[in-house]
């Protein structure tokens, strides 16, 4: 009886924050992750489907953690911390959020600001994390293949990497829907641009 209770109070009370916080109770599942229970895609879509805004990995707003934003109304979004990525160590995403200050105005300024290698700044832009930067993972992996991947020379680390790298804008083609989506599970197990099978449902539609 007594293990019953225990576990009659741990479902009581969960069930509680659940319905009245659900943005802290999915924040928290993420944070305390892995749990062996449910995968953080579950708890994100359950999250959506009870009214949780869920904002993306960014640069400009993410630290290692997941963490809560105040809305415009007053409610709470979800913003998804960098551990829920592959690729950036709790190190590098602390160091991106230290050296942060007002904001990175491209992926150079991130690069020489936070000391990160290429490797990094792929995963970041694989991870769509560019986005408050104007880029997206396109625009992104390009910028970053255009800078050095190891340490540059002392005469170029003196000098401004975006007089170095000036050079015209490529036209790129915007990414499909199902590219995003593809992209998204692949660096961090969640869908956030869309559900997989909302790329399907065109074709079983009624004609």
């Amino acid at each position: 009886e007594s293990h019953a209770a225990s576990f009659a109070k741990l479902v009581y009370v969960s069930s509680w924050i659940k319905k009245h916080h659900p943005a802290a109770f999915a924040c928290a599942l993420l944070n305390a992750q892995p749990m062996g229970f449910y995968a953080p895609a579950q708890i994100v879509r359950d999250a959506q489907e009870h009214g949780v805004e869920v904002r993306p990995i960014d640069v400009n707003a993410s630290a290692w953690d997941n963490t809560l934003e105040r809305r415009a109304d007053g409610t709470l979004a979800l913003r998804l911390g960098f551990r829920q990525m592959e690729g950036v160590r709790e190190d590098q995403a602390q160091r991106i959020a230290a050296r942060r200050g007002a904001g990175y105005r491209d992926v150079e300024d991130l690069a020489r600001r936070a000391g990160l290698s290429g490797s990094v700044l792929r995963a970041l832009a694989d991870a769509a994390a560019f986005v408050s930067i104007g880029a997206d993972r396109r625009e992104a992996l390009w910028a970053v293949r255009r800078g050095p991947d190891a340490d540059p020379l002392p005469l170029f680390a003196a000098a401004d990497a975006r007089e170095l790298a000036a050079e015209p804008d490529a036209a790129l083609p915007a990414l499909r829907l199902g590219e995003h989506v593809a992209a998204a599970y692949q660096t961090t197990r969640l869908a956030l641009p869309a559900h997989p099978l909302a790329i399907l449902r065109p074709r079983f539609a009624p004609e």
